[in-house]
């Protein structure tokens, strides 16, 4: 088994609950209304699974350092945390079909997703759910998109401000926050290919100052979904309060780790 300072921390993780809670606690909600909107959408009776399968989902994905694709079962390294549970799951899954190729293991979210697919009046009327709760958000948190064009380069302003407010320091165009554990926490950006912003141009990286080289790295559209599900909605897309909304959620998101880990080490 791999030895490396940045898992042995990780492992003390409180947990997917105890984090989105403290997110929530800082005005942030998406990530709950989609939730409830799967437990709504596949039955009240099965709350207790999803909430067990996003759990055990989040649980890989932290111990093992982002290195694993849970609904597949592959790990890229050997796993400090393996979900039985999980498992399980995958070893009775009987309902994939093109073109998904790595869907959910639970059957109500892939019967979810595959309706988004295939079903376009469904699709929109899930899509204009989404639109409604960021905007609501937007407003509440009072989101100023003063300064934004679209552009990469303009995103930099918005992300010193969030990641500063946070006591995040700033190297360049690199934030760090140095936790006493020795756990060092970076937000940046990709900068490269269109200069517009297609998606979220973030990019947020854990390791431990020990072992710098070994990185639990997470970016794209999405780089809190497996460990708080329904936080994708903050991606990239939409009109520029959305897109500013996501920028400033994200970077809450990952500080509320940051704290959720150093407490627990």
């Amino acid at each position: 088994m791999e030895d490396h300072p940045l898992l042995t921390a990780l492992a003390n993780w409180p947990g997917r609950v105890s984090t989105q809670l403290a997110f929530e606690a800082r005005g942030f909600a998406l990530h709950r209304a989609w939730q409830n909107r799967m437990i709504e959408f596949w039955g009240e009776n099965q709350a207790d699974l999803l909430n067990r399968y996003w759990d055990e989902v989040a649980l890989e994905t932290m111990r093992c350092a982002g290195k694993v694709l849970s609904e597949t079962r592959y790990f890229g390294i050997e796993p400090k945390y393996r979900s039985a549970f999980l498992d399980e799951l995958f070893a009775v899954r009987d309902f994939v079909e093109p073109p998904f190729q790595a869907p959910p293991l639970v059957r109500g979210l892939y019967e979810h997703l595959n309706k988004t697919w295939f079903d376009r009046e469904f699709a929109n009327s899930e899509l204009a759910f989404i639109r409604m709760q960021k905007r609501r958000e937007g407003e509440r948190l009072g989101i100023q998109t003063t300064g934004w064009t679209g552009k990469k380069r303009d995103v930099l302003p918005f992300i010193d401000e969030f990641s500063s407010a946070l006591a995040f320091k700033r190297r360049r165009n690199r934030w760090h926050k140095n936790l006493d554990c020795g756990l060092v926490f970076e937000v940046s950006t990709d900068l490269g290919g269109s200069p517009y912003c297609t998606q979220m141009p973030l990019m947020f990286r854990i390791s431990h100052a020990d072992d710098p080289a070994f990185v639990f790295e997470l970016g794209g559209n999405e780089p809190f979904n497996q460990l708080v599900d329904g936080s994708r909605l903050y991606g990239g897309g939409g009109d520029a309060s959305e897109f500013v909304l996501g920028i400033r959620a994200n970077i809450e998101l990952f500080d509320v780790i940051a704290v959720s880990l150093e407490s627990s080490q």
